[in-house]
């Protein structure tokens, strides 16, 4: 278990869990704001997830999708490139939803935020009790998400 307090720290700890990911990846947060996920290193982390292919999945599950088009045009490609593989989804708003914000790493990694609105927290690499709670949590969220993101825009 090691604690981050600040953002540099989160995003640390995000890319020692992204590492780590060998078939699934799940995240659950307000926005991407704090993951600066559009950073090369992220990026090509995602991006060798998407290519490996085999099953492996990247579940992005948001409370505000408003931005992601705007303010992450890398992952956005990564969406048109590999939605089979990559998906964003926006959390019902008409459902509860938890304080907490999290990443799941395959199913035993776990990154916990306990408030969406702070940055500490705690990486939990391999805490398989805690990741399949948050596992079920978040398969109950995602089946509940009304919308997903789209990469392409239609127009007549």
């Amino acid at each position: 278990m090691n604690a981050f307090e600040t953002p540099s720290e989160f995003r640390a700890a995000f890319d020692t869990l992204l590492a780590g990911t060998h078939r699934q990846l799940r995240v659950y947060d307000h926005d991407l704001g704090l993951l600066d996920i559009d950073q090369a290193p992220r990026h090509a982390a995602l991006r060798a997830l998407c290519v490996a292919g085999g099953g492996r999945r990247i579940e992005l599950l948001l409370d505000d999708i408003s931005r992601v088009a705007s303010n992450h045009p890398r992952l956005m490609q990564l969406v048109r490139d590999f939605g089979h593989v990559l998906e964003i989804r926006r959390a019902d708003p008409d459902e509860p939803r938890p304080d907490q914000a999290f990443v799941l790493s395959d199913r035993h990694g776990v990154l916990l935020r306990a408030d969406k609105a702070a940055v500490h927290g705690l990486l939990h690499p391999d805490d398989p009790g805690r990741a399949t709670i948050l596992h079920q949590e978040f398969d109950s969220m995602w089946q509940r998400s009304p919308s997903r993101v789209s990469a392409t825009k239609l127009g007549l």
